[in-house]
């Protein structure tokens, strides 16, 4: 979508340096963190919320998964973390994301 933010981050139109990446997402600091450790965990493919996903997108869901599982190690945060979907009026960006908090 062209003038979504993280699909202009997606695809190196906005600078942004990735925390984590593989074929499908991209993991990156949030710019207003409401932890020590904030990260968006964003699919490259453009869905624009939580309801958009269908069932052929289970292989997307993992590898968000595995993404945040290896975060979660990496910053050392297994003690205290949650990810979080927001939608509706609580999703700011139209473009599928889950956010990784953790102190």
């Amino acid at each position: 979508m062209k003038d979504c933010i993280f699909c202009q981050i997606v695809s190196g139109k906005l600078a942004k340096e990735f925390v984590k990446k593989s074929k499908s997402v991209v993991a990156f600091n949030d710019m207003n963190p409401k932890a020590r450790v904030h990260i968006l965990v964003v699919p490259r493919e453009h869905l624009d919320t939580f309801l958009s996903i269908k069932k052929e997108h289970a292989w997307l869901l993992q590898e968000m998964v595995e993404i945040v599982h290896n975060i979660i190690k990496e910053k050392n945060i297994e003690s205290a973390y949650r990810v979080v979907f927001n939608g509706g009026k609580y999703q700011h960006i139209p473009h599928l994301h889950w956010h990784l908090e953790g102190d």
